[in-house]
């Protein structure tokens, strides 16, 4: 099948991607993240937006929304077995806001989709979207503001881990099974090339136990570092409730 159903369509839209883009809408093409330069100029143009004047406080909040690339891109995969198409030349962002947060949203200029046939298909998948992308962003964003990679692969790791733990995706009790073992194979360190230049795996380092945490009613996995939504303008109402610097771990 060359194209998602309706109602698969209507999830990736919850999450802000959408198809049939139009040059009317004009927006900037992904492509252009990869490069300091537009890097830099995209940020400096969207601090007012983004509700800062730091740039590195708008590259954290960058990826965060970023980040969701990969979780739709895995998901559809994962779920549906399913390959979108989320090279950056075929990724438009469109500035957007919901309630008071800057909420970019992607437009997929070629909106076809194959199915995947082999384990083989889906690595080579695994390292576009990582290798041949994501580490792409996340070193123009770094060389751009100086922010350490490990804010920002973790802002990726909470989404990734958000996919694979999500019961809500399962169309199937069956389907677990699998879902849990191709969650397993991403977080391995021999797979550490998937992601890039690294010689330990750059999702892994975030995974740990969920632990109970003052204040909030389920487990949660605390944070390794802070992605800095609490310094955003209002910022406290955006604090992370898995923040390492608030969280206090109860003890039993």
């Amino acid at each position: 099948m060359n194209a998602l159903t309706q109602e698969q369509w209507a999830t990736l839209e919850k999450y802000r991607f959408h198809k049939e883009w139009s040059p009317a809408f004009k927006g900037e093409e992904a492509s252009s993240f990869l490069d300091e330069q537009g890097m830099k100029s995209y940020l400096t143009d969207r601090v007012a937006s983004i509700g800062t004047d730091d740039l590195k406080v708008a590259a954290s909040l960058f990826m965060k929304r970023y980040a969701f690339i990969a979780a739709m891109g895995l998901m559809a995969m994962t779920y549906w077995n399913k390959k979108l198409n989320l090279k950056p030349e075929n990724l438009i962002l469109l500035d957007g806001d919901k309630n008071g947060l800057w909420m970019p949203q992607f437009y997929i200029k070629d909106a076809s989709v194959t199915e995947f046939t082999s384990h083989e298909e889906k690595v080579k998948f695994i390292r576009s979207i990582f290798q041949g992308h994501l580490d792409k962003v996340i070193q123009s964003l770094k060389k751009t503001t100086k922010l350490s990679n490990l804010i920002l692969w973790e802002n990726i790791a909470v989404y990734v881990f958000w996919i694979y733990e999500n019961d809500d995706f399962l169309l199937s009790e069956g389907m677990k099974k699998q879902r849990d073992e191709q969650f397993h194979h991403l977080l391995l360190d021999e797979n550490s090339q998937w992601f890039g230049r690294y010689h330990r795996n750059p999702l892994a380092r975030y995974y740990s136990g969920k632990v109970n945490v003052e204040g909030v009613t389920e487990k949660v996995r605390v944070r390794k570092t802070c992605c800095f939504s609490y310094r955003l303008e209002n910022g406290e109402q955006y604090r992370c409730k898995t923040c390492p610097q608030t969280c206090r771990v109860k003890r039993t």
